[in-house]
């Protein structure tokens, strides 16, 4: 692996960026978390996030509001940097090899992977830093590892109950689903050793490792909200702001 040197520069300026530590009482405007969510394929990852945007967003509105960034993210990174949106194919978290990479960018003209993952990772940090979002991964958990702001979550599931979720919300057998969850779940793994040498697995990333088998998402929205409320005060910024 060689050094991605915009994603350097990123965490450089992560850690020049001023906030209250968790816990303590913001100075000022509030602080407005950044929630990462990492999630093995069929755990519930994009519901979750939806359904926690709305349930912070009821119980602490505010200026800013709480906003995801998922399948999304893809968009808001080509209009950042200019991409045309045909480079979107090439933006998958599917991480392809080193030389496959490089022929399709020499044949399609579009960037390397590198350069996507390093646009990727600046416009991830920038929408942390302004705080009030859920950013779905993309390694948002390492990008924004060094902002107290950061709020770092990691769903899982059995393999059969994310089957039989791939099932009924895909309509495929269950080959089919094994495979596309085996495949996801895969290109993920690698995408995050590759580009940030890390394991997704390593329980010590997130503050909170949730199985959606035994807790469902409407339980785990409401846990996650709720610590979330706690760790940053928001509740109390909250009344401050309104009285």
């Amino acid at each position: 692996m060689y050094k991605n040197i915009a994603f350097e520069k990123a965490m450089s300026f992560a850690k020049s960026v001023s906030y209250p530590k968790a816990g303590e009482k913001p100075h000022g405007a509030a602080v407005r978390p950044a929630i990462t969510i990492s999630r093995l394929t069929g755990a519930g990852g994009h519901v979750i996030a939806a359904e926690l945007a709305e349930f912070l967003q009821d119980r602490v509105p505010g200026d800013q509001p709480w906003t995801v960034f998922d399948q999304n993210l893809v968009e808001k990174v080509l209009e950042d940097h200019n991409l045309e949106k045909r480079v979107a194919d090439a933006m998958s978290e599917e991480h392809k090899s080193m030389f496959a990479d490089l022929v399709e960018a020499i044949i399609r003209k579009h960037p390397s992977a590198w350069t996507l993952v390093e646009h990727t990772s600046a416009t991830i940090l920038r929408l942390a830093t302004m705080g009030n979002v859920i950013l779905v991964g993309r390694g948002g958990v390492v990008i924004t590892s060094k902002l107290p702001n950061a709020f770092h979550v990691r769903l899982v599931g059995s393999l059969e109950k994310r089957i039989e979720y791939g099932q009924r919300v895909y309509g495929v057998d269950r080959e089919a689903a094994l495979n596309f969850i085996k495949k996801r779940d895969e290109g993920r793994k690698r995408y995050l050793k590759d580009y940030f040498d890390v394991d997704v697995d390593d329980p010590l990333l997130y503050h909170v490792t949730i199985n959606t088998d035994l807790m469902g998402y409407e339980e785990a929205t409401r846990m996650i909200g709720d610590e979330v409320i706690r760790r940053f005060n928001l509740d109390k910024a909250l009344k401050v702001a309104s009285s």
